[in-house]
């Protein structure tokens, strides 16, 4: 159908005086593709890139991989929406403004989206939205990650073995903590002596998820001991001192 050239003029004069493409097409009554078409009639979407798994032009920060990548093994999820997107969204506690900055800024690094933040009862949700989120979190799937078996891709355990750090960094920083520990000793002459050392402390429902910690722990050398059931400690000093040089506490 074609259009009264006055609506064209209209438009053009209403786009010339600042208003965006929504509101002229919403007061000319017709829809934005055909806007556009009178507007900038050259004009083309660029295309956007992919990623670094589905586009051999795009390179990666493999580092910021790895650490992303623990972070959503340790409390991260993806949700599916129209059109092939997926939002990412990875969970902060509020007290960790550090963390939460550090988070945007590697999530944003990699997707190249905008980042969101959303207030959630005692923590952050950091979420973007990306049609290429699934081709870098092939674990992916239905159900809780603890109900399921995980297990890194070859190129994956690849990458983290070349930046074991900052996975397992991203893991701390996720599902972890650095606390203090104290220990009761009775002496011979009844006294009780309390002995308080500094720990790490990773956990995790998913076993799988606890030995993606633990190999990485050995390939470092870091000696852990599981307390229970979710729990795996580091405790040696020489490793929280390790440990301390890449993690730290939580800020």
């Amino acid at each position: 159908m074609t259009r009264p050239l006055h609506d064209i003029e209209r438009a053009l004069a209403l786009h010339r005086l600042g208003f965006n493409h929504c509101e002229v097409a919403r007061r000319i009554g017709v829809p934005r593709s055909t806007l556009r078409a009178w507007v900038a009639p050259n004009y083309h979407r660029m295309p956007r890139p992919g990623c670094f798994r589905c586009d051999i032009e795009v390179t990666c920060d493999s580092e910021n991989y790895v650490y992303l990548l623990g972070l959503y093994l340790g409390d991260g999820s993806l949700a599916a929406y129209p059109r092939g997107v997926w939002r990412l969204r990875i969970f902060q506690d509020n007290r960790y403004v550090d963390l939460i900055e550090i988070c945007v800024k590697v999530m944003g690094g990699i997707s190249g989206c905008r980042v969101q933040l959303v207030q959630k009862i005692g923590c952050i949700e950091v979420a973007a939205y990306w049609k290429h989120w699934i081709h870098l979190f092939p674990q992916h799937a239905p159900g809780a990650k603890h109900t399921r078996r995980i297990r890194l891709q070859t190129w994956q355990q690849g990458m983290v073995t070349a930046n074991p750090k900052a996975f397992l960094a991203g893991l701390i920083h996720s599902d972890g903590c650095r606390s203090n520990n104290m220990i009761k000793h009775r002496t011979s002459d009844a006294a009780v002596r309390r002995y308080v050392y500094p720990r790490y402390q990773f956990t995790n429902a998913s076993n799988d998820i606890r030995g993606l910690f633990t190999d990485t722990c050995d390939l470092l050398g870091v000696r852990w001991t599981q307390t229970n059931a979710r729990n795996v400690a580091v405790s040696r000093r020489a490793d929280v001192e390790f440990f301390d040089t890449f993690i730290g506490q939580k800020s």
